[in-house]
């Protein structure tokens, strides 16, 4: 993946909420499903807690710009990225004392001018405090390298008395202003709050201390970690979870350890939904409903492929180019290099990405009517028909764009998998729209039909390919993976409409023979392993299917594969093949390619499916009503041997012409009947125009054929 440098730094705030208040906590309510249980705790905990510092480059952080007490004196040294017990990183500070030094470091907010890229100081000139009101308590974990180390700890304070947007309190861990021992083994200090003003904070966390305090040393080393504020109640703001269990930072992709990525987060929603925990559902939902209206680049429409964890709301006082509050996105910062980067991937849009929002708004939006979440997934499902429709006969939507914003590429290839998404998307909106904006309804109709004849056009031989070469007409038969198959049968079962245009049945087979990983299923067929989220994918199928011993025998698997806090790791192996690859930045500003592997590592995507498969629940939006776009529904239905494809629904009137992509007639004659055969067997492979028409209306179809 390749990193740039960008407009802003990570972090989150106390954000607002889309939703009105929630109608439930759901937090008495636990659930049947472990892994519902591993979800519902991860939101809780961080529903409970706000983050000064948990683990270095933690995108739920608060306070992310640092201050000296003494800008005069020697600076103490704080590595934030040292190795902890707790998590992976703490604070590792190191002060060699000279005379009469004093000095230490406030955790603050700062301010970002829209138009800069390098956060300001503020000690009160600027309203950029935290509203902390509800928090009874601040804890940190703290111990001294010789047992023997004298530290003043507090919160608040930042501006005096005097500065107009001075902290509300300020509090000292003594109930004083005095100064305590540290300990040689890590203990955890408590700072209680129940009493202070916390309407404004600027300095979340400090830290002071003295040579005098610390006669006999030489040098002053002590420790840091797990800086929390904690609350009684839940509160129920915006929020992302972070997407991967979090990886030392000597590991080279350990700057995923701050991403939510955007479709994890969206499964994340529908399972709140599924599991009736619909307070936390809206949490999500506001959280992709806010990043829709408040990119920092692009006019309300698209999503970005990731945000940081945490809320994505950004800091009050922090600026977009674009002006006002902006969503977060997640990255990483090279303290050697003082600058911060960003992943290609993270800030591209990907149409099947954008999908599973829209699925995942309008599934809040059907329990909640909340109009915030239907605007959000109108304003992305308009931005994918106006940027990623096709005009060539083979139909479908292209994949997306990629890079930074001002300079993205255009991905001129069709995807299987995110043409399956937006069938479920489109279809929805339909649903949702078909009585009170019957035309809009009919686009977003029109819209899932079009993704739907790209998705059988992959169909051949039992299986779905991965999609298109970059011309977005070429079928790309280099990779197959598993996840285009198991989700074209919890799309497409019972579709009306798709009927004898494949068949979920010889798909499954097809899985079955080609995946299979003892008693799981790789992601493709170099068998090195089991891909549990995937495996999770074809529980649900074969559920959807009625197959419920194989439904059984592969829910056994995965219960024994899953933690025993619920969760499940993303395969059973670190390493696990794709197929694919991804682009990364090397030391010397270029880019490589490296192949794209899961890890046996905590998956926020795998348990949530971990989670549809134990509810028996199917994610996707599933209609099986059949609707005409015209006066007639016509179905083309290809035959096994491939020398011929039958027409069904023909009027007595009509006239059948065929024609190839240069406009080359091949045949036309009136229908004789209902139901037509037309002989492909002389024809060369490739993509044909079936027109029927009579003097009130034309209908084309495409077909392909293949030898």
């Amino acid at each position: 993946m390749i990193f740039a440098m960008v407009v802003t730094l990570s972090g989150n705030c106390i954000p607002k909420s889309a939703s009105s208040v929630p109608e439930s906590t759901g937090e008495e309510v636990a659930s049947d499903s472990p892994a519902i249980n591993y979800l519902l705790k991860e939101i809780r905990e961080e529903n409970k807690v706000r983050v000064v510092y948990r683990d270095f480059g933690d995108g739920s952080t608060l306070y992310t710009q640092r201050a000296v007490h003494n800008p005069k004196g020697v600076h103490p040294v704080m590595n934030e990225a040292a190795p902890s017990p707790y998590g992976v990183t703490c604070i590792h500070v190191t002060w060699p004392l000279n005379v009469l030094d004093w000095n230490g470091f406030m955790f603050i907010t700062g301010r970002l001018p829209g138009d800069s890229i390098i956060p300001e100081l503020d000690f009160g000139q600027n309203n950029t405090g935290f509203d902390l009101q509800g928090a009874v308590k601040l804890t940190f974990k703290a111990r001294g390298k010789t047992g023997r180390e004298r530290i003043k700890f507090y919160m608040g304070g930042l501006g005096g008395t005097t500065e107009r947007y001075h902290d509300s309190d300020q509090i000292f861990l003594t109930g004083g202003d005095g100064f305590i021992t540290l300990s040689s083994e890590w203990k955890e200090y408590s700072i209680d709050l129940r009493r202070a003003d916390l309407s404004r904070i600027g300095c979340g966390f400090a830290w002071v201390t003295s040579q005098t305090e610390n006669t006999g040393l030489q040098t002053l080393e002590f420790d840091l970690d797990d800086i929390f504020y904690h609350f009684d109640t839940e509160r129920h703001d915006p929020l992302f979870l972070r997407s991967y269990g979090i990886l030392p930072v000597s590991d080279e992709r350990s700057f995923t350890n701050n991403f939510a990525y955007t479709y994890d987060n969206a499964l994340l929603a529908i399972t709140m939904v599924k599991s009736g925990h619909l307070a936390y559902a809206r949490q999500i939902a506001d959280a992709l409903a806010y990043c829709v209206v408040h990119d920092r680049y692009y006019e309300p429409g698209p999503l970005r492929n990731a945000y940081a964890n945490g809320s994505p709301v950004s800091f009050p006082g922090w600026h977009s180019p674009r002006g006002g509050e902006f969503a977060m996105l997640p990255g990483f910062y090279n303290t050697e290099a003082a600058v911060w980067y960003e992943d290609r991937y993270a800030v591209s849009i990907n149409a099947g990405v954008m999908a599973w929002a829209i699925e995942a708004l309008l599934t809040v939006y059907d329990e909640t009517e909340t109009p915030e979440y239907l605007s959000a997934a109108v304003s992305m499902a308009d931005y994918i028909l106006k940027n990623y429709s096709t005009n060539d006969p083979l139909g479908g939507f292209t994949g997306g764009e990629e890079g930074w914003e001002g300079q993205t590429e255009k991905l001129t290839y069709k995807s299987t998998e995110h043409n399956i998404d937006l069938i479920s998307a489109f279809m929805h909106l339909y649903q949702i729209w078909k009585e009170t904006k019957p035309q809009d309804a009919e686009k977003y109709l029109a819209a899932a039909r079009e993704a739907r004849d790209f998705v059988l056009a992959m169909y051949e031989d039992g299986c779905l390919y991965t999609g298109t070469s970059t011309d977005g007409i070429t079928l790309n038969r280099d990779n197959k993976p598993l996840d285009t198959n198991t989700w074209a049968i919890l799309t497409l079962t019972g579709d009306r409409e798709a009927d004898g245009r494949w068949d979920p049945e010889d798909v499954y087979a097809f899985i079955e023979r080609t995946f299979k990983v003892g008693e799981g299923v790789d992601y493709n067929q170099d068998l090195d392993g089991c891909w549990n989220e995937g495996t999770a994918q074809l529980a649900v199928a074969a559920a959807v299917l009625g197959k419920t011993a194989e439904y059984e025998r592969l829910m056994r698997y995965l219960n024994d594969a899953a933690e025993d806090d619920g969760s499940i790791c993303s395969a059973s192996i670190d390493g696990l093949t794709t197929g694919f690859e991804s682009m990364i930045a090397t030391e010397d500003g270029g880019i490589k390619a490296i192949p794209w592997v899961y890890d046996h590592r905590i998956s926020l995507a795998s348990t949530a499916w971990l989670a549809f498969a134990q509810l028996n629940a199917n994610p996707y939006f599933v209609s099986n009503e059949t609707v005409a776009l015209n006066s007639k529904v016509l179905k083309l239905y290809p035959n096994p041997a491939g020398s011929e494809c039958t027409l069904v629904g023909l009027g007595a009137d009509d006239t059948i012409s065929l024609y190839d992509l240069n406009g080359k007639q091949y045949m036309s004659r009136r229908a004789s009947g209902e139901i037509e055969t037309v002989n492909t067997g002389r024809l060369q492979a490739g993509i044909y125009l079936l027109n029927v028409s009579n003097s009130r209306e034309t209908q084309t179809l495409k077909m392909i054929v293949r030898h």
